[in-house]
């Protein structure tokens, strides 16, 4: 039985956890958790109905608790660090997207490796693990259409969700790097993955359009449970108190601080190694939420939908209520001049069946070879830091650092 430790009491690992407690607690056991919030690790634990030591300190949890591996889930900018520490250690690692924030981050983790090169340690992209994703993959490496040609990602985040990411730390460029790095990364390994490459070169470009101090508002304030406009405005939030029994932070800041300064719509032209030209964009102010991915081939075009109107007058909730979606993934066949709409299986879970689909390769007791390696968080990584350096100066960016070229 595998001893695991969690690092982080955010609310993407309570998913980890109640994956372990239902499916795996004949295997695994889940032997404390480390933050440096205490109120957050209280509140998280009591939803979890989770009874385990707390730490606030690193040193102290592994050395207490002595975990055979850990799953970090900390703010971004720390996930290196937490990393880089357990490798050393030889603790095995899951560690949450993004793996990292920058370049210099990715070295170091590379460096770590190096190290410690028989330590187990992956990035959770779960993304890439949907049903529909999972079809569109197993066409395109059968052959049946030829060689890819183009790829077209686009992702879209309506207005409800689309404002939680700036209600909370990844809004500042310190803690994320931008939704390039945050969110995006999910695609970019998508991507890497599909192809069986990775990106050599990206331009890009992206604004702050919807949020922050100088998009159109009435009121303003620091956090929407303390701010005098909160009976007033129509951007009022209630966080859940049940999760967040914290003093130190809250998930409910204001959307037009001005200290928000990270893009909410961009899009970047991709080069990949295997010479396929992609494009990818990402808006947070949409009307309806979802994505959708367009590969063109040699004989033929995926074209994959995954689109839900939901309910945005739910202002105290981040997903809301489905409305309508669209669900769907259709094969067009140059030759024939018809197309074919693809079965996709019906599996129920979060983010579509995909979370319980990586736990299940996560926990098993004979993991499988297809799992997101800490080199594929790195390449999704570099794409990320490629598309906001690309936009901050407007020139075209080369992805792999020299370091990387012998990867």
């Amino acid at each position: 039985m595998a001893r695991i430790g969690l690092i982080g009491a955010s609310t993407r690992v309570a998913a980890f956890v109640n994956a372990l407690k239902k499916d795996f607690a004949e295997i695994h056991t889940i032997c404390g958790i480390m933050d440096c919030d205490p109120g957050k690790m209280k509140g998280f634990c009591e939803v979890c109905n989770l009874d385990v030591p707390h730490y606030t300190d690193f040193e102290k949890f592994c050395g207490e608790c002595k975990p055979e591996m850990v799953i970090i889930t900390t703010v971004d900018c720390t996930h290196a660090e937490y990393l880089t520490a357990c490798l050393d250690r030889k603790i095995s690692c899951i560690v949450e997207k993004p793996l990292c924030i920058s370049t210099e981050q990715c070295k170091d983790i590379s460096d770590a490796l190096k190290r410690n090169p028989e330590v187990f340690a992956v990035t959770s992209h779960n993304a890439r693990y949907s049903p529909a994703f999972q079809e569109m993959k197993k066409i395109i490496d059968s052959g049946e259409l030829g060689r890819i040609m183009r790829v077209e990602y686009t992702d879209m985040l309506d207005l409800m969700h689309g404002k939680s990411y700036f209600r909370r730390w990844n809004s500042r460029r310190k803690n994320s790097n931008g939704l390039e790095l945050h969110k995006s990364t999910h695609h970019f390994d998508r991507l890497n993955y599909l192809l069986n490459s990775h990106a050599v070169e990206v331009i890009a470009d992206g604004t702050l359009t919807a949020y922050g101090s100088n998009a159109p508002h009435k009121f303003e304030g620091i956090r929407c449970h303390e701010c005098k406009h909160k009976d007033e405005c129509p951007d009022y939030f209630e966080y859940d108190k049940k999760m967040f029994q914290s003093d130190m932070y809250t998930p409910d800041m204001c959307i037009y601080s001005p200290e928000i300064d990270i893009e909410d719509n961009f899009g970047a032209v991709i080069r990949f190694a295997n010479g396929v030209l992609g494009t990818y964009s990402l808006c947070a102010h949409t009307q309806y939420e979802g994505e959708s991915i367009n590969v063109e081939c040699e004989y033929g075009r995926l074209e994959m939908r995954d689109i839900y109107y939901r309910n945005q007058s739910e202002k105290n909730s981040i997903h809301g209520d489905e409305l309508v979606f669209q669900h769907s993934l259709r094969m067009i066949k140059f030759r024939s001049g018809g197309y074919e709409d693809i079965p996709i299986p019906e599996i129920t879970g979060s983010h579509s069946g995909a979370d319980d689909a990586l736990f299940a390769r996560l926990f098993a007791e004979k993991r499988p070879d297809d799992l997101p390696t800490i080199l594929d968080g790195m390449q999704a990584v570099l794409t990320g830091c490629a598309a906001v350096e690309s936009i901050k100066t407007g020139r075209k960016v080369k992805v792999q650092p020299e370091w990387m070229e012998d990867k």
